[in-house]
């Protein structure tokens, strides 16, 4: 048989990375279809179940910490197994979750152990997800494609609050995690399809020979080492206004209406998310490496800033309110992907899997962290119908932006040193004759 004309080869290769790239991305949106099942009928549950608001954080907070529980083993295994067989096992899990969650949660310990057993499924589809996509691109088009998977995260959240509250308010809340369950099997289906026939990129296709929970050489990058702790950060203020998003605007609208919201505030909810998508895609986009660190501080400083005028504006009008949170969705999403791209810009080919795995530790701890944190500021300021309190739990939430600013800075100083060294060695370097 004669081989194919280079033209027909080239055509070849765009489809496989456009059909790789278009199936991860739509697999990792199925995969959240019930990540905001519980913030979205949290109003109900807590009045069902008798929570406070320290008790809902908990709840909301279980996802983030099943996440961190398994992420450090379950990514880091993608440098010596194929990520394609902890990511469809982690389909199954998030499909078992969600339909025990809809079949048998009945208060606090039930949905606790639940979502974080949905927490544990997240952490082994969304970064084995990415290397999944990484791992096959070549490196020119790896790091390009890393915001619009991480999108996909934002969309099939935004959406996830859209079903969810649409599901709950015609078949009931048990009826929302259900889908969720569906979706996790989608995910399964879809990226089999995506990674079908396409292998392993040569200079990734690399099999680590540490222990797979080594992580000193993670550590030992500095520049790795910022861009983590500034995931840490942007995950704990992310997390937090996820999860409380539904319940201040149901605040926030019954400040002036004494009327049923409906659908409307699930509505709002979608939109408010969805705006981060391309936010987050234009920020990595958009900046150039050595500039990462300069739009990662400015976005914070906004961040901070439309953080408290959300609540100000609360009392002012209601859809002056909602400005506020659409801009403060905005500028915490414009560094999420350059956070990521960064990420796996400067970890070493034998240790990726292992810096996501550290990265996304340290992220979900954070969103782990800031929902409850949120909670229990709420709790001391009088509970959630109480503006002081919301003044109270914003500020919980912006502190996430401030450890973001604090981690991009220290990665501003180790840049400048490795570049005063590397310019004190070259001009150390004999020039020859």
């Amino acid at each position: 048989m004669s081989p194919l004309p280079e033209g027909s080869s080239v055509a070849l290769q765009t489809s496989r990375v456009t059909r790789l790239v278009a199936g991860l991305v739509l697999a990792q949106l199925c995969s959240v279809l019930g990540s905001a099942a519980f913030a979205s009928t949290l109003v109900n549950l807590a009045s069902l179940w008798h929570l406070d608001s320290t008790r809902a954080g908990w709840i909301s907070s279980a996802y983030f910490l099943g996440y961190a529980a398994g992420v450090p083993l379950l990514v880091a295994l993608t440098d010596r197994l194929d990520a394609r067989l902890i990511y469809f096992a982690g389909c199954v899990i998030g499909a078992i979750s969600g339909v025990s969650f809809s079949a048998f949660a009945n208060g606090l310990w039930s949905a606790f152990l639940l979502q974080a057993l949905a927490g544990l499924a997240t952490g082994a589809t969304y970064m084995p997800g990415l290397r999944l996509l990484t791992t096959r691109l070549e490196k020119r088009t790896r790091i390009r494609a890393v915001p619009y998977y991480t999108a996909a995260w934002s969309l099939g959240t935004s959406l996830s609050f859209l079903m969810s509250g649409w599901v709950a308010e015609r078949y009931g809340w048990r009826a929302a995690f259900l889908v969720g369950g569906f979706g996790s099997l989608l995910a399964a289906i879809l990226a089999w399809v995506a990674t079908a026939g396409i292998p392993l990129q040569p200079d990734l296709n690399v099999v680590a020979t540490r222990h797979p929970l080594d992580f000193r050489p993670v550590l030992k990058n500095r520049r790795a080492v910022a861009y983590i702790l500034a995931y840490g950060g942007h995950c704990w203020e992310l997390f937090a206004f996820r999860a409380w998003l539904p319940t201040f605007l149901l605040f926030a609208w019954r400040r002036f209406s004494n009327g049923n919201a409906g659908l409307g505030l699930s509505r709002w909810s979608m939109l408010i998310i969805l705006i981060g998508v391309p936010a987050s895609i234009l920020g990595a986009e958009s900046v150039k490496p050595g500039m990462r660190s300069r739009m990662a501080r400015g976005v914070e400083s906004i961040c901070i800033i439309a953080c408290m005028a959300g609540v100000v504006l609360s009392g002012v009008s209601f859809h002056l309110a909602l400005v506020a949170l659409f801009v403060y969705n905005v500028a915490i999403m414009a560094d999420s992907g350059t956070l990521t791209a960064g990420a796996v810009e400067v970890a070493t080919p034998d240790a990726q899997g292992a810096t996501l795995a550290i990265y996304t530790l340290v992220g979900f701890v954070g969103a782990a962290i800031g929902p409850l944190v949120v909670g229990t500021a709420l709790d001391l300021g009088g509970g959630f119908r109480n503006v002081h309190a919301w003044y109270l739990g914003f500020a919980a939430m912006g502190a996430g932006s401030a450890l973001a600013a604090v981690s991009m800075s220290m990665l501003s100083v180790f840049e400048a040193r490795e570049g005063a060294h590397l310019a004190s060695a070259m001009r150390q370097t004999p020039r020859p004759d």
